[in-house]
């Protein structure tokens, strides 16, 4: 159906912006900036932070944007929806599933400790130490849900 066609393609335009738009934002942090005049800012945790909370931003938005678009099929008939969202049930997409994990619960983890820092502005003295707790909580979280994603798209894909 060209209805779901479009849709699966809106999807994949969305997905590929998403890491292009990632992918650039680490390559111009990365780079030196020489012809920057004055003190520049030169990295470290709270600069990383900062970065993956706006590529995990963009990267959130995108999906709600796409979940609308193909919700939004439903309208149209049940074959069209189910043609859409069988998309997302092929076991190569459980990869991008798992990044969508990772990006909100990363995303409401930095946006928690950001808050925190609004309300307790003396917190951010100690905002590296924050960093590395968001990371450990982080990673106690995804890691499991990582596992048990993965592993079920392994066990239905012709590599098993």
């Amino acid at each position: 159906m060209l209805a779901a066609k479009l849709i699966e393609g809106t999807v994949a335009v969305l997905t590929i912006g998403t890491v292009l738009f990632a992918l650039w934002l680490l390559v111009d942090l990365l780079r030196l900036r020489r012809s920057v005049i004055g003190t520049a800012y030169r990295g470290g945790i709270g600069q990383w932070s900062w970065a993956a909370h706006r590529a995990t931003g963009v990267a959130v938005i995108a999906f709600l944007f796409a979940h609308i678009i193909d919700t939004f099929a439903v309208g149209f008939g049940p074959e069209l929806y189910d043609e859409t969202i069988s998309l997302y049930q092929q076991w190569w997409f459980k990869p991008f599933e798992v990044g969508l994990v990772a990006a909100v619960l990363f995303h409401a983890l930095n946006g928690l400790r950001i808050i925190l820092f609004d309300f307790w502005p003396r917190l951010a003295q100690r905002q590296k130490q924050f960093a590395y707790v968001e990371l450990v909580l982080f990673l106690a979280g995804f890691l499991p849900a990582a596992f048990f994603m993965l592993r079920s798209a392994y066990e239905t894909s012709p590599f098993a």
